[in-house]
């Protein structure tokens, strides 16, 4: 039996190696014998360079940055020759705040930025930039103030270093300052959201409630993610309003795309590829994935989602786990070849499903292996 496990994180409990280590130590306790093949599924968020790394090598760099509150903190980087793979994550995520201390109009992507900066120092070129899991929502300006830009208010007084608070306020791009060495980079965004910089669908109101945003602090951040858009046709002449994807990462990728020419791309797509996981899936008698909250979302674009419908195009059965399930999703079978299955317990808290995670996990793991649905491999 040739069983493949390609989790996704299992946000604020579970890495997707961990997760994928868990189930492969089911599969093995309960088929001794059978072939596994892991691939942690990443999608630019947290753990895209460690499956980076594990599909194609490198080195990981260790560098001091600034944080989303502005703190200094130690954050990873990936260099392989000329080509460096930065995860915003690491500098500008929301896994580095506590729940209080989630506040879009005053974190920053200045981290990332100088993530970038140590790359390009260290000769890179060729620079990709997961965009997942951020705590920001300042239009990339963080990022961008740290490689050379300046922002200016209306009086002339310099914005610094950057927040989601300062979009509104911004009156004057000055992008002449940035690095000599960005004009001969290539930029390449990872994102799994195709949402425009602003409006209903923008990244103000589709994503700035899970990073602390009331429905007062959505309206200012539209508000001046309208305004960055202005300046940016102004200053760049390009609409970055309307290009699919802009909004990814609070419209990092809007501003990167609008001063930086960056390419925003599919996450989970590139890495797939990379790692020729189609290939893969081709002749295997089993897939399991996961992530913490299966929802509409998972149908549309999010890395377990992908995966299920490569193994739907082969005829193999997929197990899916998920923290929690919408029950619509379950209910309807979107999936056709794929059972959705909550790992935790009925009827307890969050935090203790949380908490123990990984027992769950293998539990699940277990005793779907065991059931005739598995042994079958039919749903």
């Amino acid at each position: 039996m040739k069983i493949i496990i390609a989790p996704a994180s299992f946000k604020g409990s579970l890495s997707n190696i961990e997760a994928a280590l868990i189930i492969e130590k089911a599969c093995l306790d309960v088929f001794p014998s059978a072939e596994t093949v892991l691939f942690p599924l990443a999608d630019g968020g947290e753990g895209t360079i460690d499956v980076v790394k594990k599909i194609a090598g490198g080195r990981l760099m260790q560098a001091e940055v600034h944080g989303p509150l502005f703190g200094k903190i130690k954050a990873k980087w990936l260099k392989q020759e000329g080509t460096a793979y930065i995860e915003m994550a690491q500098a500008a995520g929301l896994t580095l705040l506590s729940e209080k201390e989630k506040n879009p109009l005053e974190t920053t992507t200045f981290g990332a930025g100088e993530l970038i900066r140590r790359a390009v120092s260290f000769g890179c070129r060729d620079i990709f930039i997961g965009v997942g899991g951020s705590a920001t929502n300042d239009g990339g300006i963080g990022a961008l103030t740290a490689l050379g830009a300046i922002f200016s208010r209306k009086n002339g007084s310099r914005i610094y270093p950057g927040c989601g608070k300062d979009l509104a306020d911004i009156e004057r791009i000055d992008v002449s300052g940035l690095m000599p060495e960005l004009a001969e980079s290539r930029f390449t965004i990872l994102s799994d959201v195709k949402n425009p910089l602003y409006g209903k669908r923008g990244a103000a109101y589709l994503y700035g409630p899970q990073k602390g945003a009331d429905k007062k602090v959505v309206e200012l951040l539209d508000k001046g993610l309208r305004n960055y858009s202005r300046l940016i046709r102004k200053t760049a002449g390009i609409d970055a309003a309307h290009i699919p994807g802009t909004g990814a990462a609070g419209g990092f990728a809007g501003g990167f795309a609008a001063f930086l020419q960056a390419e925003i791309v599919s996450g989970i797509e590139t890495l797939l590829e990379m790692g020729r996981v189609a290939d893969k899936i081709q002749n295997a008698d089993l897939l399991f994935t996961g992530e913490g909250r299966v929802d509409i979302q998972t149908l549309y674009g999010k890395a377990p989602g992908v995966v299920t419908r490569i193994s739907e195009k082969h005829g193999v059965p997929v197990i899916l786990f998920a923290g929690r399930a919408e029950k619509e999703i379950c209910k309807k079978r979107i999936f056709k070849n794929a059972l959705i299955a909550e790992i935790s317990p009925e009827n307890i808290s969050v935090e203790r499903a949380m908490k123990n995670a990984g027992k769950y996990l293998y539990g699940a793991a277990v005793k779907m292996l065991k059931s005739r649905l598995v042994k079958s491999t039919c749903f």
